[in-house]
């Protein structure tokens, strides 16, 4: 009886440790990315071919592993059964159903693959060597049980080609959310990986000054005259019009004035001395504009709308503060987009889009008729609003009720605003909406 007991349970200890090699094997391969084994690669270098191995024909690995996992678990399982038969007889086989289904899946499989999750570079590099050894020990094995596969797809028309998991946009995303929240991401960095990913989806219009707020010099102006645009507003190069703002001649570069400075000829007109102008349409991605400056090698962009109007300006620096935040040089003006009170309040320019907004209070702004907080107000009051009135806004899902109070009108745009929670909108406002 010894000789039976020592003579089947080492042989089904190693088949259970193999299985669960085999089991965590798989699973460290199917939860790692192609851009994840890239990494492991120059981690491991002395393992670079076994990495490249795997990501020639992964269907092949996996088949490997299978394979391998399968008869170690019908070899476990009847070495198991003919312990139990010697030990206990005809009963023995109820008894070896239910001790090897319980210890292969809670040891052959749960585990070691709980584990691969959590340790899978660890576990792909260690495991990827013994892989290749039965791939070469199997070959002949292996290319039948590929063939009839391949055959059983091409008769049930299911395409079995081999396509290795990749990371998609959302988990992307939902990546970067998870490593903001978990500390693994400082807030910078979630902030400008996030405009990586929006940079491709992001249209002109979304990041241009607009019209209303353009300076710009008419043609006939002097250098004289420029050089006073270009000191008031602290700009580098601004455009030039003839008869209005739809009708852009050039841009004026700043540093092209010089000549005329030092020969002291301040009454020079800017139309001999201003560069042509780049004009891009308001549906434009930025990533494309982005190139397009890169390739013409100038800063600035003049946007139009589909009317051929010039709709603003979109600058280099516009297109940069979509991935790395606000810029503010010594010549900058600007006053702060959003600014929090003692009292829990916030003084918020009108111009900040309500993404931005909705990501800076952690509350959802959304209308789908307006891009910035001032036309959010103009949405919902339907006219414009005087200094001093207030309009209430729910936000969603949360429910949450935000008073908007309107501070500064001028020229028919809303200026400055403040904001601030509140548990519950007066009546009559209800009774209004």
């Amino acid at each position: 009886m010894n000789e039976i007991l020592t003579g089947a349970l080492l042989p089904l200890l190693v088949l259970l440790l193999l299985s669960a090699f085999f089991s965590a094997s798989e699973t460290a391969i199917t939860a790692s990315g192609r851009g994840k084994i890239l990494a492991l690669m120059e981690r491991y270098p002395y393992q670079k071919k076994f990495f490249e191995w795997l990501l020639s024909d992964v269907q092949r690995v996996l088949t490997i592993v299978l394979i391998s996992n399968n008869l170690v678990n019908v070899a476990a399982s009847a070495v198991g059964t003919s312990l139990a038969i010697a030990l206990l007889g005809q009963k023995g086989l109820f008894a070896a159903v239910v001790v090897m289904s319980i210890l292969i899946v809670i040891f052959g499989e749960v585990f070691p693959k709980c584990v691969a999750v959590v340790r899978p570079d660890v576990l792909m590099a260690f495991s990827l060597p013994f892989l290749r050894l039965l791939d070469i020990l199997l070959a002949p094995f292996l290319w039948v049980m590929l063939h009839i596969v391949r055959l059983m797809g091409v008769m049930f028309k299911v395409d079995l080609q081999a396509r290795h998991p990749f990371v998609t946009r959302e988990e992307f995303e939902q990546m970067v959310a998870i490593g903001g929240e978990s500390g693994a991401l400082e807030e910078v960095e979630r902030k400008m990986i996030h405009g990586v990913i929006s940079f491709e989806e992001t249209r002109v219009y979304e990041i241009m000054v607009p019209r209303t707020d353009m300076d710009a010099v008419p043609s006939t102006a002097t250098v004289s005259e420029a050089m006073e645009i270009f000191l008031e507003h602290g700009h580098s190069r601004v455009p030039v019009y003839d008869e209005n703002l739809d009708d852009i001649a050039g841009i004026l570069y700043v540093k092209d004035t010089i000549p005329s400075l030092l020969e002291g000829n301040l009454s020079a007109p800017v139309s001999g001395i201003m560069r042509q102008a780049l004009f891009v349409p308001e549906s434009m991605r930025v990533v494309e504009l982005f190139n397009t400056m890169k390739g013409r090698h100038v800063h600035m962009a003049i946007v139009v709308d589909e009317y051929g109007g010039v709709a603003g300006i979109a600058t280099l620096e516009d297109l940069l503060e979509e991935i790395v935040g606000e810029i503010q040089d010594e010549y900058d003006k600007e006053k702060p987009t959003l600014l929090h009170d003692e009292d829990g309040s916030c003084l918020v320019q009108g111009h900040l889009g309500l993404e931005d907004l909705s990501e800076i209070l952690g509350s959802s702004f959304e209308s789908e008729d307006a891009e910035s907080l001032g036309g959010l107000v103009l949405s919902i009051s339907g006219d414009f609003p005087s200094p001093g009135e207030k309009i209430y806004y729910t936000s969603a899902p949360e429910g949450k009720i935000w008073e908007i109070e309107v501070l500064e009108v001028e020229d028919h745009r809303i200026k400055l605003l403040r904001l601030r929670p509140v548990d519950e909108a007066p009546e009559e406002r209800e009774e209004e909406e």
